[in-house]
């Protein structure tokens, strides 16, 4: 049985898992290590999500199977545009509607928003044919350093 609830501190360390295997298992085949790591240190410590949990504007659920984390999202309201920071789901419980179920969770948690929105890499095929698939549309493209790598990015934009 599936269960969606908002992180909390406790929840850091498993967060932090799910957050590595799936960014290994999505960017290890090109992005350089450096990047990886830079992001690991960044934007998946513990002290960073432990801050991103505790701030009251951002929306941080995450999806439990029995006992066991298997999805997190995370986003905040900037008007009426909801930003998804985050979304991934643990490869092998991947292509069974959780991406899906936090998608449309977020959305219900901003109930005034217009418009939903995203970036996702230009080289993550599967995760721009998921987007499109949950209806988003490509509004343009981006380029942003982390590390010494250059990552193009595709922003994506879904009207609510």
């Amino acid at each position: 049985m599936m269960k969606i609830a908002h992180a909390t501190p406790q929840d850091v360390i498993e967060i932090q898992r799910l957050l590595r295997e799936t960014w290994n298992d999505t960017y290890g085949g090109y992005f350089f290590q450096a990047t990886l790591d830079e992001v690991y240190k960044n934007w998946q410590s513990i002290e960073f999500l432990t801050r991103q949990i505790e701030d009251f504007e951002i929306y941080f659920p995450i999806v439990k199977e029995t006992e066991s984390m298997i999805g997190v999202a995370t986003a905040r309201l900037s008007e009426d545009v909801i930003v998804l920071f985050r979304l991934y789901v643990y490869p092998q419980h991947q292509r069974k509607g959780i991406g899906e179920l936090l998608i449309n969770n977020v959305i219900r948690h901003f109930p005034k928003a217009k418009k939903i929105q995203l970036h996702v890499d230009l080289k993550n095929e599967k995760g721009q044919a998921f987007y499109k698939k949950q209806g988003f549309k490509e509004m343009k493209r981006e380029s942003e350093k982390v590390a010494n790598e250059v990552i193009d990015q595709i922003l994506m934009v879904k009207e609510l």
